[in-house]
């Protein structure tokens, strides 16, 4: 998928009828994905759209107040004073900010249905962890997550990897597939199967070790993989 030019489509000189066409081709292609239960990248760049018009939202907002509140019109010894170039900016600043309400909205159906989604697959998806330590090793450790669809059960490295940037500090979970083992030749428990993976195959000394249980197949790597991933992040930087 292609990514939204953003401030391309607010910029008070562009044609707006073409941008509501780029809006209205990219939220009907992010729907067809969500209907097929392939939520990424979906949602991921519809909450990135939303936050950048909220973004542009904030950052012309006090123009838009100083110029309703000074500019539009302004009476002067009884004369009527109107700044035409002025008023001309305004009108843009009007378009723009009604696009970015249109725009909103029509993404909101995106957000909403995909979320339902996301939610149903986290309530049938548990979590354990199954080693004794508590610790990762330099942020790293294990994890299995069965592909229903493929009968396999796959086994992954994780790494917590920090971002850093002038205006915050960001925790995400890098993730490389190890193993894949189709589940038909899984004859001991996942557990017993894990742990003598770590023993004899694994990279780092007594790891953390999760396993995934679920009984849906929705698509792996577009949303049972993205949201098993949020999941353990979230229990790791608890």
């Amino acid at each position: 998928m292609t990514t939204i030019d953003v401030k391309k489509l607010t910029s008070t000189t562009s044609d707006w009828e073409t941008n509501e066409y780029v809006i209205l081709s990219k939220v009907r292609d992010w729907l067809d994905q969500i209907n097929r239960n392939k939520i990424f990248p979906a949602l991921a760049e519809s909450h990135n759209l939303n936050q950048s018009l909220e973004d542009i939202v904030r950052e012309n907002l006090d123009c838009k107040l100083w110029f309703d509140n000074e500019i539009r019109a302004r009476r002067i010894n009884e004369r009527l004073t109107v700044y035409e170039k002025a008023h001309q900016i305004g009108f843009k600043l009007d378009r723009m900010f009604d696009f970015i309400k249109w725009a909103l909205k029509i993404n909101k159906q995106v957000i909403t249905e995909s979320e339902i989604i996301k939610e149903f697959i986290e309530e049938n998806l548990q979590l354990r962890k199954i080693s004794a330590t508590d610790k990762n090793f330099n942020g790293k450790g294990y994890f299995a997550l069965p592909d229903n669809k493929k009968e396999l059960l796959n086994v992954y490295l994780y790494e917590v990897v920090w971002d850093w940037s002038q205006e915050h500090i960001k925790q995400r979970l890098q993730s490389k597939l190890v193993r894949s083992i189709p589940q038909q030749l899984v004859k001991n428990p996942v557990e017993q199967l894990m742990m003598e993976f770590i023993n004899f195959s694994q990279e780092l000394y007594d790891p953390v070790v999760y396993i995934f249980e679920t009984d849906i197949d929705f698509p792996y790597k577009e949303s049972m993989l993205p949201i098993a991933e949020e999941r353990l992040l979230n229990v790791l930087c608890a």
